[in-house]
């Protein structure tokens, strides 16, 4: 343990070395440079330099293997805690220990095929070489988070940290099975929720063109098709307001709820046309219309990428294949698990300490559902206001029928 607590200050003082440019030039060599420099020589010098420049970046970047092994000690507990899992000996997914009798928690979309049915023949492997033939035994949608069950005991449960998640800009590492981190990052931002099916959602996709707003896609069976609404369309105003900006537009429809209905004034070629909508809610893990090319440019991306109750943003750049494994801090301890890669440096972690909630019934093999007691109470309040529409229904048609003289 003494070990541990130094070593994370050798990696920090490595990356100080980043931040601290070209290594000063000693000796007679350094004064030699600087006459050079002095006396007009200035096109070789800053060629010399420029190259120290990038083999200092080079050798203290976090992605060499010098930084990558400073993380070795600091990873050697969690990676004890991980699993590879395979699929007819291709990786499909990392798995994360939490009980020593045998259970294992994974991101759930990549041990499920695209109809959502769990995949046969999955394996872990284990450090040091054991393999053991894997149960899915729950999932929880929400997270996207499965319940493995493999037929062992005496593994190594990770010891997750609840306390307070790492500020940004902390360094932070993806264990693996291997002594070597998956990868290497920061925090990018601190633990938010990324749910947003309690806002309204239209259903398009726009484009900025010198100005206008036009409508580059239009979702399938949106509020926005049910409407009408049409690619090319041009955007103008949504309930009279002026739309110029798709952060306007961001904004103007999350102000508010399902089942809210709007006017969207639009463009037709020269006709202006208004259109009424009533807005959907946002699926569960729904990913946008059409994928930015830029997101794609550094490899493929998790099929479910956002929409968890809460997750914690880091730069780290994962392979989908390389979720559900420990993220670590400087201190080794484990502050959450990968759950998606959602863009080019952009991936999510659920934080530890909703993974600890989630575990209290590990070992029945289903997950703890608190956000259970929520919907609950809003489907009461949901049945309450439609009773009291019913009575209002029947009290107005009973003054309807009066009013004829029936």
């Amino acid at each position: 343990m003494k070990t541990l607590r130094f070593l994370p200050l050798a990696l920090a003082a490595s990356c100080v070395f980043i931040l601290s440019g070209v290594p000063r030039a000693s000796g007679d060599e350094g004064a030699a440079g600087s006459t050079a420099a002095s006396s007009g020589e200035s096109e070789n010098s800053d060629s010399i330099s420029e190259a120290e420049s990038d083999r200092s970046q080079d050798r203290f970047s976090r992605e060499t293997p010098e930084a990558a092994a400073a993380w070795v000690p600091i990873l050697e507990s969690a990676r004890h805690s991980t699993a590879r899992l395979v699929r007819d000996g291709k990786p499909v997914a990392f798995a994360t220990a939490v009980n020593a009798k045998g259970w294992l928690l994974t991101k759930a979309s990549e041990v499920q095929d695209s109809k959502g049915q769990p995949l046969t023949d999955l394996e872990a492997q284990f450090p040091g070489g054991i393999t053991l033939t894997v149960k899915i035994t729950d999932v929880h949608r929400r997270h996207d988070l499965a319940l493995l069950k493999v037929e062992a005991t005496g593994l190594t449960p990770v010891d997750w940290d609840t306390g307070a998640t790492p500020q940004p800009g902390s360094y932070i590492a993806a264990a693996g099975p291997e002594r070597l981190p998956v990868a290497v990052g920061v925090v990018s931002v601190a633990p938010r929720s990324l749910d947003e099916s309690h806002k309204g959602f239209l259903g398009i996709a726009l484009d900025n063109k010198e100005g206008r707003l036009c409508i580059r896609e239009v979702g399938e069976d949106s509020a926005a098709s049910e409407a009408g609404l049409l690619k090319d369309d041009q955007l103008i105003s949504i309930n009279g307001q002026s739309i110029k900006t798709i952060s306007e537009f961001i904004e103007k429809i999350a102000s508010h709820k399902p089942y809210d209905t709007v006017k969207v004034l639009i463009r037709r070629g020269e006709q202006d046309k208004e259109l009424t909508a009533t807005l959907r809610r946002r699926g569960d893990n729904y990913v946008g219309l059409a994928e930015d090319a830029r997101n794609m440019m550094s490899g493929p991306l998790s099929r479910n990428r956002t929409g968890f109750p809460t997750a914690l943003q880091h730069d780290m750049v994962l392979e989908p294949s390389e979720c559900g494994g420990p993220v670590v801090d400087l201190n080794g301890h484990v502050i959450g698990i990968n759950i998606a890669r959602s863009g080019r440096i952009e991936c999510y972690a659920i934080p530890g300490a909703t993974v600890v909630d989630l575990l209290k019934k590990v070992e029945t093999g289903k997950f703890a559902r608190p956000e259970l007691d929520d919907l609950r109470s809003e489907v009461k309040n949901a049945e309450s206001l439609l009773e009291r529409v019913r009575k209002d229904t029947d009290r107005l048609k009973s003054q309807l029928n009066e009013a004829e003289g029936n």
